[in-house]
């Protein structure tokens, strides 16, 4: 429950292979907008970027292949271009090259959401950052039970690409024509525009 509604929501999940350290948050959709918004919000948590991140066959990131001939979506490679990393599509039907953001979605389901609750979308991302600092970095890092993911990760955290000086454009920027009345029409909801046109000098 969202408010008094009940609203689907979609989970943005990166994992870093090596430490296991992970982003999430929380969208009322699944739109290119939201999807690169994760990706520069991941980013700025990280402090940094991978060299090389590997994405499911979503639309979001992969629009077609023929075999190992691969048309990725041009906004995926707008914000690969800024950041500098590498988008690398895993094979169809693979599911060995995705195990780890599997798994870390598979652990966000069962273990943030027991007895988990929130009134607005912010508050579930804030409960979500505070499970993942409090609860999935501080698990045992599986390749060492002896080290924490935090611990590792603050390892990795210097290997990543810095960030550049600003961060990728997310919005999404449509035009739009006004008819007669002084409403335009967008995304199902109509916004009063001026009557006069805007003195721009």
């Amino acid at each position: 429950m969202v408010g008094r509604a009940k609203r689907a929501l979609s989970c943005f999940v990166m994992t870093l292979s090596w430490s296991r350290a992970l982003y999430l948050e929380f969208f009322f959709d699944q739109t290119m907008e939201s999807f690169l918004r994760g990706h520069v919000r991941a980013f700025e948590s990280f402090q940094g970027s991978a060299r090389v991140l590997l994405y499911d066959n979503l639309k979001s990131a992969v629009l077609e292949r023929h075999g190992n001939l691969v048309h990725f979506n041009p906004r995926l490679l707008e914000i690969a271009g800024h950041y500098h990393f590498e988008p690398r599509p895993c094979q169809v039907r693979a599911g060995n090259q995705k195990g780890r953001v599997e798994r870390a979605i598979r652990f966000v389901r069962d273990s943030f959401w027991a007895a988990r609750r929130f009134t607005t979308l912010e508050e579930c991302n804030r409960q979500a950052l505070q499970w993942r600092d409090e609860v999935a970095h501080q698990r045992p890092w599986p390749d060492d039970r002896n080290r924490t993911v935090a611990e590792v990760f603050a390892e990795e955290r210097p290997r990543l690409l810095p960030l550049p000086m600003h961060e990728f454009d997310t919005d999404r920027v449509v035009a739009v024509r006004a008819a007669k009345t002084i409403y335009v029409r967008f995304d199902c909801n109509d916004y009063s525009i001026h009557p006069k046109p805007l003195d721009a000098s």
